[in-house]
């Protein structure tokens, strides 16, 4: 009977996620993601850019890391110092959906500790619109190229978070 149970269980929670999944344009995951550039409020990683300079979303050469969050989310407090470990060595970009404005972002990341965290400030989610993105947290996978691997929404482990980059290609710094 618990075997039953344990089947409807991941069959129900499988089902949630598909349903929460973002609805990633088909042509961003067969080619490449516009060439879309925006202005860093936050900048830890002297290889991403410096505060204010307008950083590229995807890079021919990079596999890339799109995080899509919000202030508000408390999913997201907790994902997020996972994520800017793994930006100390691999390109991440965290794009704060509907959290304010460029000020209130940056003071909500250096209360939480944040700092070293490249971010793009998305205010009004027009941004988040574009990659089909209405769930927080939602990360997008981008191969060299800037073509979308794969999209997980809501919680994810550090090595949720690693097993999704390793199937996207990347390598071990």
């Amino acid at each position: 009977m618990w075997a039953l149970e344990l089947a409807v269980f991941v069959g129900v929670l499988l089902a949630v996620r598909a349903y929460m999944a973002p609805a990633v344009p088909v042509a961003f995951t067969e080619a490449a993601i516009p060439a879309i550039r925006a202005p860093l409020i936050i900048d830890g990683s002297s290889a991403v850019g410096s505060s204010g300079e307008l950083v590229s979303l995807s890079d021919p050469k990079q596999p890339t890391l799109l995080v899509f969050w919000a202030s508000w989310c408390g999913v997201c407090h907790v994902e997020l110092p996972w994520i800017a470990d793994l930006a100390r060595d691999h390109r991440i970009i965290a794009i704060a959906m509907d959290s304010g404005d460029a000020a209130t972002v940056a003071a909500h990341l250096k209360h939480a500790g944040l700092t070293d965290l490249p971010v793009v400030n998305d205010p009004s989610g027009d941004l988040a619109r574009q990659f089909g993105v209405s769930v927080t947290p939602t990360l997008l996978f981008l191969a060299p190229g800037g073509r979308v691997v794969t999209a997980e929404t809501g919680l994810t482990s550090p090595w949720g978070i690693r097993l999704r980059m390793a199937y996207a290609g990347w390598q071990r710094p």
